[in-house]
């Protein structure tokens, strides 16, 4: 799509060096941690003034001992949303040259405070969420759209033809922990990690389904879901009533998917996944394997060579992959080195930092409107 580099960057333009303030949601946060943090700590390192207003206290201590201006609120949404038309004016004084809105939350306090500031908005879509709430409301002439997939953009260059230079495509990035952790040999335990919206019960149902067929042929594995949302209760129920509470458990804690990924063999995505998560595409970068739906919206799941992808809706095929990932460490082995050299090329956290600079540089000047 347009927008692979950024729009009228000028080659020998000066490297873009202002204040941007970063406005993150705590459900958002919670997906995309690792990398909000180590993209604002990089931002920062870079010479930019880099400001977060959130109501994660998670993600401000992740920030603690970085450059990073941390502002912490109670809330960015719903009726209490409404003290952010204090804050924002109050606690950003002068104001940024340019917001950076990850995900659409606090989207219309912050919009009316940057059109009475004159503050260009760039807004991040990482989910259908997000696309769905700008194409309701329209493109202003002071924003911008960054999107995580191509997919993700396809809605909006339809509704918004004319905007095409102001809608970038930035695909998401993570770096990876120093140490590396090793695939486990020899008959154990298989370890299975999902990370998903409690709610979403038809995905989690055909993974259950896939579960009780494995465990009925004596299948030894272990099966973690880890997410968000009310769901957790009737998720259990689920599990009982398939008689699979011996090997699954559920978490309703979104932020422990990054310890839960540590120890797991297999990262499943059961049905397409609407609002991105960052697990499965670290999952890739680590060397665990990744075995999704081919219904995805994220265009990193790319079959065979970084996942195993099954007939959505069938728990038939998802449990012959989970059998597949036990019994053939050889194919496993093959596809998650692919998978990790796929994840390096296209997924450095170096590469995204540069790209958002060059974006903000274009936003403020001008050349994204």
């Amino acid at each position: 799509m347009a927008g692979n580099d950024a729009p009228d960057a000028g080659i020998d333009a000066p490297p873009f060096t202002g204040h941007v303030l970063h406005v993150v949601e705590a459900g958002l946060a919670a997906r995309w941690g690792p990398m909000l943090r180590q993209t604002l700590w990089a931002l920062a390192e870079s010479g930019l003034r880099t400001a977060l207003l959130t109501n994660d206290a998670d993600l401000i201590e992740g920030l603690h001992t970085t450059g990073v201006e941390c502002h912490q609120t109670a809330h960015l949404t719903g009726w209490r949303g409404w003290r952010l038309r204090q804050i924002l004016p109050g606690r950003f004084d002068p104001p940024p040259d340019a917001v950076h809105l990850w995900g659409t939350a606090g989207l219309s306090w912050v919009q009316r405070w940057a059109d009475r500031a004159g503050i260009p908005l760039l807004i991040h879509a990482l989910g259908m969420k997000a696309v769905e709430r700008v194409l309701r409301r329209g493109l202003r002439n002071n924003q911008s759209l960054a999107v995580a997939t191509d997919t993700l953009a396809a809605p909006l260059l339809q509704r918004f033809p004319a905007a095409a230079r102001r809608c970038q495509t930035l695909p998401p990035a993570v770096a990876l922990p120093f140490h590396s952790y090793q695939a486990r040999a020899g008959p154990h335990t298989l370890g299975v990690l999902c990370v998903s919206h409690l709610d979403d019960t038809s995905g989690l149902d055909i993974l259950l389904d896939a579960v009780a067929q494995l465990r009925r042929g004596d299948c030894d594995l272990q099966v973690v879901v880890i997410g968000d949302g009310p769901g957790a209760g009737t998720l259990w129920q689920s599990i009982r009533e398939r008689k699979v509470n011996d090997c699954c458990v559920v978490i309703d804690e979104p932020k422990l998917w990054e310890k839960g990924l540590a120890g797991a063999d297999v990262c499943v995505v059961p049905d397409c996944q609407r609002e991105l998560w960052l697990a499965p595409l670290l999952a890739m970068g680590l060397g665990k394997l990744v075995i999704a739906s081919r219904d995805q919206l994220a265009d990193w799941f790319i079959e065979g060579r970084t996942a195993w992808q099954f007939t959505p809706g069938s728990a038939v095929e998802l449990a012959y992959l989970l059998t597949r990932a036990r019994e053939q460490p050889k194919h496993v082995r093959e596809t998650t080195e692919s998978a990790g050299e796929y994840f390096h090329e296209h997924h450095s956290i170096g590469g995204l930092v540069e790209k958002l600079i060059t974006l903000y540089g274009a936003t403020v000047s001008g050349g994204a409107s």
